[in-house]
């Protein structure tokens, strides 16, 4: 895959697969100031019912893309946060999804939970289905 940056950058190349035969390979991207409106909205919203806020990522194989949803979340809460939510007794962590979902299945609820855009069409499902109860903040970010 190349990136042309505008301006006349040179251009980056990135190995994403050796294919040896057919096959499929996906890019996302995102920017980080949608992140980041992304994380201040999320704790806005958690300070705002006075509950704990999680993030769910899978930054154990999407390593640089959740990795910086993870970075830039931590970051804002640092920065902005941290003082207002442990003053109300609140707090804010990241999780990888696998453990957020086995969370909510046993929770009953009251915390915000910020999913990315593909986990929150998840769980929005499994919501509908009746089968937990929580207030989640889905991503429209892509």
């Amino acid at each position: 895959m190349v990136f042309v940056p505008e301006g006349g950058d040179k251009p980056v190349e990135l190995d994403v697969y050796n294919f040896k035969g057919p096959g499929v390979a996906l890019a996302m991207y995102n920017v980080d100031e949608s992140i980041r409106a992304f994380a201040q909205s999320s704790m806005s919203l958690a300070f705002s019912k006075k509950w704990p806020l999680y993030l769910s990522t899978k930054n154990t194989i999407l390593k640089k893309y959740d990795g910086r949803f993870k970075d830039i979340f931590q970051e804002v809460y640092e920065q902005n946060w941290k003082d207002k939510f442990e003053e109300n007794s609140i707090w804010y962590e990241h999780r990888l999804i696998d453990d957020m979902v086995a969370y909510a299945v046993k929770s009953e609820g009251g915390y915000v939970w910020a999913c990315k855009n593909y986990d929150g069409d998840v769980q929005s499902d499994l919501l509908a289905q009746g089968a937990i109860y929580v207030e989640s903040f889905l991503s429209s970010v892509i």
